[in-house]
């Protein structure tokens, strides 16, 4: 992910003791930089949070007072982390604990001068402690205690020097003792920090105003999304002044009443179009924040219907990207992908909230509030994505909304047999846990499967019936993924080299383009075309950026093959011109160069190693002697050897030599950045990437083929004796295209970029070694694939003696319900350099398989050999 320009330092002004936007206060003086944590978000501490830190200071420490200004820096942990920042210092940690349903107050030595002169309790002299006469190293050490003190943060005082501690099971942990001075710093208010912030404030509505006006005219009309948060509240006051004065707030029917009434009073229209969500929950299931189902029914299908309603827009937008890493590499704008009629833009993507609330106060703007109140988050009162401290407090202002939702998660816990702290702890608010819930659930011993869910309880402990619980490999979710896979279940599928199976969310951006916008692509206006334009150009940046290749020409094709053909027909060759290929290639990278004799192209094929490897010595003696281009597989889909191609770029451009890669069998198994490899071409199916059949890519790192295919929708103009073909890859892709098809292939590298390509390299990398071990040390059976697991894709040839590779497919079909494949893999020469003029068996690894899969062939292959 591309790291944005985030402010990860706050400056502050000793001089007038207040937090600076920039670096230089009103008053003249130079800040002083605090360092923040990530994501490096403040705030201002609201009325509810300074009587939070206020009751919990008297608690631990007497009546202290605390500065009109309280800094608020959101962190990671558990739930609620907050530091807190007082007079620009490190005040301590705000945190809330899930299971104890309770806040803590943890303080910083940074604290004490500010401290030392009000406390009255909460003082642990640790010289009554300690047994020792003479001096002791304190700093960083474990001591018992005497006598009982309760637990939590306290102030350690030792020989006239202090600190500050935790005590915990009767014992004190001692962070390092200094002198301590005590101060009594100016206590400016809020007022005073716009003042010195005036400049800054200018300059941050100055830029947004201008992001505004610059594309305030990009669609017919301009609007502003608002959901009655701070964010879209300056946006809209930002709007206002660049003249924009539509807007619209999208009422998902279980808002809370605040906002509601917040949002009447700002003059925004109300669009109430949502769906159920009670009906809709009951059958699906609370949603999560991976799994956020709620967002389309509750706020994209309004959305679309109101969009459907006034046309294209341009939408601004509060959006800013430290509110989550989701949004850290936000762009100015971005074309709204579930509703291509709406150009989104955020003006103020850069700010922090403390930016935010300062320019809504400078511009005396009502605020929601629910932020007064106690809540960080403004949004549906049962989102995921709200902390348990914050869910905690509207049980508080709201317990009516909160009791219906409460009991709704108590239901479904038992109806599934969800263990104990589902409700009570907020697990509900995932389907897979991230790490730091995990560490709460092996804590309080609830136990987790191997693909990161919750573990079902025996169907005898809830009362209703229950399923078998599939355990897999750890830390990889193959739970879930083989629920996006329904046919997985049909029978055990290992001839995805071939044909990959498709998740569900490709198949549903099929039937989504049948039955919601089929059209076709092009310069047609009605809606149904512009959202399929949209998405299809939206597929083809998907496919650029996930193999890196923005700065190339992504083209879509059938399949690999067109697009070798393509490149092989393109390019203007000359007698005496030389391709070089290998002996591991599929047919598809060997018959196009072939054909190419007729033009007095001369074409060496350059042979393997006896462990399968690639004879790069060969490459090279061949490119010695001259190469107009050389064309080889990344990754053999027969024998699963993976090329040295970075290395064999290297070479291409030492020598003067095109590089065309066949990666149709590495892409959707391993990570690719073509900007790691210098190539000219890349090409690859879609239909082995889980995406749907006919269709492929072309990739070029610049456009020098010619098209092959001339005809409507690859022309800029025609006139009577010639025609201007367009820029980019529509001059390739002639005619209607496979429309559905490519939507659907962006789909499927979204996919497969959420599981993430290292962890599925990994998974795969695991089960092919686990396969040809077991293969391996069977009687009879030949593996035919590169020993080393860095040398090879999840791809196993193997032959039984005295079998055909044919009879053994068809005896694991009939016997065991395991699909592989036999025979040549279009790797004919290949299969007769081996000596195996049948071929092979051929089982293939996929993201979906699993362990148990590849040990059932491993015995179905055993009970072949032994005739059973």
């Amino acid at each position: 992910m591309r790291e944005p320009a985030v402010k990860k330092n706050l400056f502050w002004c000793d001089s007038c003791n207040v937090p600076l936007l920039g670096r230089r206060c009103g008053c003249g003086a130079e800040g002083r930089s605090i360092p923040l944590l990530e994501p490096y978000d403040l705030r201002p501490a609201l009325r509810a949070d300074m009587k939070l830190i206020r009751d919990l200071l008297l608690a631990q420490f007497g009546d202290i007072p605390i500065p009109k200004i309280v800094i608020l820096n959101k962190s990671g942990g558990t739930d609620r982390a907050d530091l807190v920042i007082m007079h620009g210092k490190r005040f301590g940690w705000l945190l809330f604990d899930p299971v104890k349903r309770r806040h803590s107050l943890e303080i910083a030595p940074e604290a004490l001068p500010f401290l030392l002169p009000y406390a009255t309790n909460g003082i642990l002299h640790l010289d009554e402690h300690l047994d020792q006469s003479g001096k002791v190293r304190i700093g960083g050490k474990r001591f018992p205690l005497k006598s009982p003190v309760p637990d939590g943060s306290v102030i350690i005082s030792y020989r006239n020097k202090y600190g500050t501690g935790t005590v915990k099971d009767g014992h004190v942990r001692v962070k390092e003792l200094t002198q301590v001075d005590p101060v009594t710093p100016k206590n400016p208010d809020w007022k005073r920090v716009i003042e010195q912030n005036r400049y800054h404030l200018k300059l941050l509505e100055r830029d947004a105003l201008r992001v505004i006006k610059a594309h305030s005219t990009d669609r017919p009309i301009a609007n502003v999304s608002f959901s009655g948060g701070k964010d879209s509240t300056a946006v809209l006051y930002l709007a206002r002044k660049a003249g924009v004065t539509s807007a619209f707030f999208i009422d998902t029917g279980i808002e809370l009443p605040e906002t509601i009434t917040y949002i009447e009073s700002m003059d925004v229209p109300i669009i109430r179009k949502a769906g159920d969500f009670f009906a809709a929950v009951e059958r699906t299931g609370p949603p999560g924040k991976d799994h956020r189902w709620c967002c389309k029914l509750l706020k994209l299908h309004p959305l679309r219907l109101y969009l459907s309603e006034i046309g294209p827009c341009v939408t601004f937008q509060g959006n800013r990207w430290y509110e989550s890493w989701n949004r850290a590499d936000l762009e100015e704008t971005s074309q709204n992908p579930a509703n291509p009629l709406q150009l989104n833009v955020s003006p103020i993507r850069s700010w922090r909230a403390l930016e935010v609330y300062l320019y809504l106060w400078w511009q005396n703007a009502p605020i929601n509030p629910l932020y007064d109140m106690g809540l960080e988050r403004i949004g549906c009162y049962l989102c995921p994505a709200m902390l348990e401290s914050e869910y905690e407090t509207l049980r508080t202002i709201h317990p009516d909304l909160t009791e219906r939702w409460d009991s709704f998660l108590r239901r479904w816990a038992m109806k599934t047999g969800m263990p104990e702290g589902y409700l009570e702890y907020g697990l509900w608010r995932w389907r897979a846990l991230p790490p730091k819930m995990r560490e709460l659930c092996r804590d309080h011993g609830i136990v987790v499967d191997k693909d990161y869910t919750l573990r079902p309880l025996p169907a005898e402990e809830r009362g209703v019936p229950g399923e078998a619980v599939s355990h897999d490999e750890p830390g990889y979710p193959i739970g879930r993924i083989r629920r996006d896979f329904p046919i997985v279940h049909e029978a055990i599928y290992l001839d995805s080299p071939a044909m990959s199976l498709s998740p569900e969310p490709v198949v549903n951006a099929l039937i989504e383009f049948e039955h919601r916008y089929r059209a076709n692509v092009g310069r047609g206006v009605h809606r149904f075309t512009q959202i399929a334009t949209q998405r299809y150009w939206h597929a083809h940046t998907k496919v650029a950026r996930f193999i890196h290749g923005e700065a190339g020409t992504t083209v879509f094709t059938k399949n690999t093959t067109e697009s070798i053909n393509m490149v092989a027909s393109g390019l203007d060759w000359k007698p005496g011109d030389r391709v070089i290929t290998t002996i591991l290639e599929h047919h598809s990278n060997l018959l196009p160069w072939r054909a190419l004799a007729d033009k007095g192209v001369e074409l060496e094929i350059v042979g393997i190693h006896s462990d399968y490897t690639l004879n790069m010595d060969g490459l090279r003696d061949a490119l010695a002697q001259g190469a107009r281009l050389v064309a080889i597989t990344h990754a053999s889909n027969a024998i699963g050897t993976i090329t040295p191609v970075r290395e064999i770029g290297q070479l291409c451009r030492e020598y003067g030599a095109l590089f065309l890669i066949d990666a149709a069998q590495s892409i959707p198994h391993m990570p690719f950045c073509l900007q790691e490899i210098d190539c000219d071409f890349c090409c690859f199916s879609g239909h082995k990437m889980l995406g749907p059949t006919g269709t492929g890519v072309l990739w070029m790192k610049e456009p020098i083929i010619r098209p092959i295919i001339l005809g409507g929708g690859m022309v800029e103009s025609v006139s009577q004796d010639g025609h201007q073909a367009v820029e980019g890859y529509g001059r390739y892709e002639a005619g209607t295209p496979n429309i559905a098809g490519g939507i659907g292939l962006g789909v499927a590298v979204d996919y497969l970029e959420e599981i993430g390509m290292e962890a599925i390299r990994r998974h795969e990398e695991e089960l092919t070694t686990r396969l040809v071990e077991g293969l391996s040390g069977r009687k009879g059976v030949t593996v035919y694939a590169p020993a080393e697991p860095k040398d090879r894709i999840g791809v196993v040839s193997f032959t039984i003696d005295g079998l055909h590779p044919h009879e053994v497919a068809e005896r694991l079909d009939a016997d065991a319900e395991i699909l592989v494949r036999s025979g040549h893999h279009c790797c004919q020469p290949l299969m007769e350099s081996l000596g195996l003029n049948d071929g092979t068996v051929r089982a293939g690894i996929g993201l979906y398989t699993t362990e148990n899969e590849v040990d059932l062939l491993i015995a179905a292959v055993q009970e072949i050999i032994e005739g059973r």
